[in-house]
């Protein structure tokens, strides 16, 4: 007897932007394995069957990095077993919305870039939210922003309760400054440069960057003038 039990649901999104990613042409591979999970309309990929066990997926698709995430289906909530992953664009792709900053660091690593916010003016943050004005919402739900990029720490805004009020996804650091970053995520390629995609005109203000050191464990940064 074949067991169609939901295992879990995965929503999946572009890194550089937050847009949703529904396409067939993602390839999945769980433990190992080719699977294909039911595609629905509201954008879930939907997973049946697979062992409750925690074990690798792997999702590959067309102009964007490879990704491995480690899924437990057991341990999801069982009444929204869903998990959310982002893929990081790659070079050159075939997209218009972005330039790539370029640069080298240790091959395969995760690797970001800050630029700070100037579009925007943003309130100090209240524990998960802040206040953002002169902004459109297109351009910052679903992206990814710093207030302490020396520590490569980061948040994304998820929603807007309230006109120009959004959520977070983590509780928001205190800052004297309150000066925001906008942060990009990438990767580096295996000859040990990376490209990173930033918006139009943003290469000239990146005031730093970082790899992850697998090695150690945490995040290496470097200010535009030199590592720190």
């Amino acid at each position: 007897m074949i067991d169609f039990k939901v295992s879990f649901a995965l929503l999946l999104y572009d890194e550089f932007d937050g847009a949703p990613i529904t396409d067939p042409s993602v390839i999945f591979r769980w433990d190992g394995r080719l699977v294909t999970p039911l595609r629905k309309r509201e954008g879930f990929y939907v997973f049946r069957g697979l062992e409750p066990n925690r074990a690798e997926l792997e999702i590959e698709r067309p102009h964007f990095h490879k990704t491995r995430e480690y899924v437990d289906p057991g341990g999801l909530d069982p009444g929204y077993p869903v998990v959310r992953v982002r893929l990081a664009r790659k070079f050159p792709g075939t997209f218009s919305d972005c330039e790539w900053l370029e640069g080298e660091y240790p091959e395969g690593c995760d690797v970001m870039a800050f630029a700070e916010e100037a579009r925007a003016r943003f309130s100090a943050p209240e524990e998960d939210r802040v206040t953002v004005l002169n902004c459109p919402a297109a351009l910052l739900i679903g992206r990814r922003f710093s207030l302490r990029p020396e520590k490569a720490d980061t948040f994304l805004l998820t929603q807007s309760p309230a006109p120009g009020v959004y959520l977070a996804d983590k509780k928001l650091p205190g800052s004297v400054k309150q000066v925001y970053y906008r942060a990009y995520l990438s990767k580096c390629g295996p000859d040990g440069r990376y490209h990173i995609p930033v918006e139009f005109g943003q290469i000239g203000k990146i005031t730093g960057t970082a790899f992850y050191d697998k090695g150690v464990g945490k995040w290496v940064y470097a200010s535009a003038t030199g590592r720190s």
